[in-house]
């Protein structure tokens, strides 16, 4: 039996989302009575192809996209045409796509959650680090304290806390802190620690400080020596990001569980997990904009990367929530108004509507496409470049 690379499998993922994407331009346009030439398979050179009642179902040679050719996508031709539709006839088409990419994740998401699986039930949430001059460290909290409470209400996991900071930044908390005797000869046990209340305010925008040799404006830089302190992988250049209360936290005394979801509440659960990645992916985008720094985006080779990287750590079955998370950033990116992809021209449909009807000549869209498909493919060349760049001098993708 041949031992593929397991970077392979991104091809029949990437190959399966973007069926589930253009089928569902498909189902809507002949849904509307709209002629559909041609569904594609891939990026041309087309490999082959079949007629079957006007439309060509093609194969084509690059895997890595995939077409529905409308008739009539931006001049109208004919009755059946894309372009002579009504509006919302056009909006729902066009949506349809990225739709079916954030409903196909829901379904994977749930069926993983109805299936046997190792959760989380309880742990002790443990300061690992704490930032210099953050709200933590003004309060008292160290290295090695244990976090009990916020609120007197009891932390079982390390998702309570970051949730209850999280709703209430900018308002004053009490943590109720275990902390370990340090007495030299006795155990860092319970019979031996003492309790603590610690009052702190969650920052709701916490700085992004510069890490430098020598500090020369403390209210944007810190230096080197107390950077690692809260980072040790931090070097001079890097940037000190630290969350609401500036600490870093890991658990202890974990109690795993195998557990099955049921159906009714495994849906809202995948939901708050797309959610979680939506807020993730703006708040990655913010920031990167914001320090002007890489914001963790990946061309193709990248992905492939980080699919072998996370198969062969975590087993085959991590594809399914790879792909659940693929399919979520497809849908987000294919939202976007960026020319070529289906938020650039639900843009100029809505700019059809904000005319009174009145459409901006079809050349004037034709070329806007044009032009964004080829930055887009520029754009991609130069992601490829940085992940080969990064795969050639051993970092992961990952970071």
């Amino acid at each position: 039996m041949i031992d593929l690379p397991s970077w392979l499998l991104i091809f029949p993922v990437l190959g399966i989302l973007i069926f589930i994407h253009e089928l569902g331009h498909f189902l809507t346009a002949k849904w509307f009575g709209v002629t559909v030439k041609e569904f594609g398979f891939g990026f041309p050179p087309r490999i082959f192809g079949v007629n079957y009642k006007g439309t060509v179902y093609s194969i084509n040679l690059i895997p890595l996209g995939g077409f529905v050719k409308l008739l009539g996508e931006e001049d109208p031709d004919g009755p059946d045409s894309f372009a002579t539709q009504a509006s919302w006839k056009r909006v729902i088409i066009l949506v349809a796509g990225p739709v079916m990419n954030l409903i196909l994740p829901v379904i994977i998401f749930s069926i993983l959650f109805m299936l046997p699986h190792d959760k989380l039930v309880h742990s002790e949430v443990v300061v690992n680090s704490v930032a210099p001059n953050s709200p933590a460290q003004q309060a008292g909290l160290k290295y090695g304290d244990t976090i009990l409470a916020i609120n007197d209400e009891q932390i079982g996991v390390p998702s309570d806390l970051v949730t209850s900071i999280a709703d209430n930044q900018g308002n004053p908390v009490r943590l109720t802190v275990r902390r370990s005797n340090l007495i030299t000869g006795f155990d860092a046990t319970p019979e031996f620690a003492v309790t603590e209340i610690i009052e702190l305010v969650p920052r709701g925008d916490p700085p992004d400080l510069k890490v430098v040799a020598i500090v020369t404006d403390p209210i944007v830089e810190i230096s080197l020596e107390e950077a690692i302190k809260y980072n040790p992988d931090l070097k001079i250049g890097d940037t000190l990001t630290q969350g609401a209360i500036g600490v870093t936290i890991g658990i202890a005394n974990p109690i795993i569980r195998k557990e099955s979801e049921s159906f009714l509440t495994s849906i809202p659960l995948s939901l708050d997990m797309i959610k979680n990645i939506f807020v993730s992916t703006k708040d990655g985008v913010a920031q990167g904009i914001r320090q002007r720094s890489d914001p963790g985006f990946a061309g193709p080779i990248g992905i492939a990367q980080i699919t072998g990287q996370v198969v062969d750590e975590f087993g085959f079955a991590s594809v399914f929530q790879i792909a659940g998370l693929l399919s979520v950033s497809l849908g987000i990116l294919n939202l976007l108004p960026i020319p070529a992809l289906d938020g650039g021209r639900l843009l100029f449909i809505l700019i059809e509507i904000a005319r009174g009807g009145k459409k901006l000549p079809p050349s004037v869209e034709g070329k806007t496409h044009l032009i964004g498909f080829a930055l887009l493919l520029v754009l991609i060349l130069i992601i490829s470049y940085r992940d080969v760049l990064k795969i050639l001098s051993g970092d992961s993708i990952l970071n």
